[in-house]
């Protein structure tokens, strides 16, 4: 989990990394990534998208092991980095 920095929103321990693209569509193709990521664990990031660069923090309000980073927010920040590099990662048409 590089470059993820702790930080706090409405007093809550989050960590969050900005993500860097070269085209918008790019950018928006990444942020409906993490929007069905999130859907599918009922777990939902703030995110903040700006031309060439979106940022996601994860942080956990309210559950029963409490509030903060828990296991949940760092697997699905791992996960972030996941879908980062596949968007990012050029396909080859070459057939071979």
């Amino acid at each position: 989990m590089n470059d993820w920095i702790s930080c706090q929103y409405d007093s809550i321990d989050h960590i969050e990394k900005s993500f860097v693209f070269k085209k918008y569509s790019q950018a928006l193709a990444f942020c409906n990534a993490i929007a069905c990521l999130a859907e599918a664990h009922v777990h939902h990031p703030r995110i903040v998208i700006e031309w060439g660069k979106i940022a996601v923090a994860w942080g956990t309000h309210q559950s029963n092991e409490g509030s903060g980073v828990l296991a949940i927010d760092r697997a699905l920040a791992q996960r972030c980095d996941t879908l980062y590099k596949q968007i990012n990662t050029p396909v080859s048409l070459n057939s071979g």
